[in-house]
Formats: C-alpha cells, structure tokens, sequence
C-alpha cells in the first residue's frame, strides 16, 4: 500500500483521479476500469491536494502534529516495532488518535484484540500515564529496569488474556519527552520488535482483523508514513 487517504464521501474524491488520470487507465485487463499505470509520486500528490473538509479525522492529525514531541513519540514506535513495514495489515493492528477511552487518551495502539502502547491525556491534576507492551526480554536489561524504577515506572507480566505468553507491560507517568528517553534505553527497541512483529506475524496468518479496526485512523498513519520517507529521503541524501 503505496498511499491511502480516508475520506467522507468516496465517490465524489473518487471522481477526480479517474478523470485526472484518464489518459493512463490500463485498458488491457478484461472487465476492469480501476486500473491506472501512475507512479507512486503522481498519485500522491492527488492525494495531498484534497481538500481539508474531505478529509476524514483531520483535526486529530493535525492536533498530533502540533505536538512535536508526540508525533517522534509515534514515530519511534512505527520504526522500532516495524509497523511501518506492516501498511497492508492495516485493520489487523489499529491506530486510534485522541480516543475518549479511560477518560481520553492521546493515542492507543492495538494488534488484534488488546493494546499494545497508550498514553493517557492529563486531567483534574492527574499525571500522563503511558503503557508500553513488550517482550519479557526487557527484563534482562538491569540498567533499563533501574530506569524505569527510578522513573516511579513499574512493570507487570501477562496483563492481557489474549496476549503472547511472554509479554510485559511497562508502565511510566510522564510527558513524551520521558518516554522517548525510554525508548532510547537498552533493549527497548528489542523487546519491542520481538514481541510485536512476533503479534503481527501471528495475527496476519490467521487473517482477521481486530476487533478495533473501525476506529483506525488511516489518516494519521498516511500522515507518519510521509514523514518517515522523507526522513529517509533526507538521509539518503
């Protein structure tokens, strides 16, 4: 899956391109008139000139935007888990931006049925609480676990009924900037990728999507997915 957008009305958006690419449409294959031989660049930037009101969520992407140490916060997730790598699973894990759960949230994170990362707003005085589900390799690392301690962070072991059999939750109260000092600690992106591509891979074989998968935000993952290729583009550079 090269580009996506959600949108209100897809017939009217629909339109546009179709008409836009009309000199491209692949005429070859019997019984089909979806087929347009564009490259990757030519729909995208479609993609990117529809306009806001079209566009399904968009506050809530452009509110994890304005908060930039959120959006590396996420950032760092879909790079060290991989999910980025899963764009086609999409429905099978689920992102969901700024959900009323537990009071509101700014993000939850879900592979199949249980969640997998969350931060929680602050509220009434109450401090962010942020969860992070990983693999019990974690626990090998002294010097990360002391962090965590040291952090008023705790960890527990199978929280989840539908969870692997070696998974932990870590939790942490903080601001963004705590948990990306924590995803810089040793092990961390480990333990991450092995649980949750182990959670991926498992899940994309049995083919069915999480039970959370009509409260993805695929905005939102377009909007990360950009940003990630052009921080590879800039590296490559």
């Amino acid at each position: 899956m090269a580009d996506f957008r959600k949108v209100s009305d897809w017939r009217s958006v629909e339109y546009n391109p179709h008409y836009v690419f009309r000199e491209q449409a692949v005429k070859n294959v019997d019984g089909q008139r979806e087929l347009f031989s564009v490259s990757i660049a030519q729909a995208s930037l479609r993609l990117n000139e529809l306009k806001p009101e079209e566009i399904v969520g968009k506050p809530k992407v452009d509110r994890m935007f304005a908060d930039e140490s959120f959006r590396d916060y996420l950032l760092k997730l879909f790079q060290f888990s991989g999910l980025y790598r899963w764009m086609n699973e999409q429905g099978i894990w689920t992102l969901t931006l700024f959900p009323s759960t537990a009071g509101g949230r700014f993000f939850t994170l879900n592979i199949a049925a249980h969640e997998v990362a969350f931060s929680t707003l602050p509220k009434n005085n109450r401090p962010q609480i942020n969860m992070v589900y990983l693999d019990s390799l974690i626990l090998d690392f002294s010097t990360t676990m002391n962090w965590v301690y040291e952090h008023d962070g705790f960890v527990e072991e199978d929280t989840y009924p539908s969870a692997l059999e070696h998974g932990v939750t870590v939790m942490l109260s903080g601001d963004f900037e705590i948990m990306n000092e924590f995803m810089s600690q040793n092990g961390v992106r480990r333990a991450i990728l092995a649980y949750w591509g182990e959670s991926l891979i498992r899940r994309g074989e049995e083919n069915r999507l999480s039970i959370h998968a009509r409260h993805h935000d695929y905005n939102a993952v377009a909007a990360l997915k950009k940003l990630m290729a052009s921080g590879e583009k800039q590296r490559a550079l």
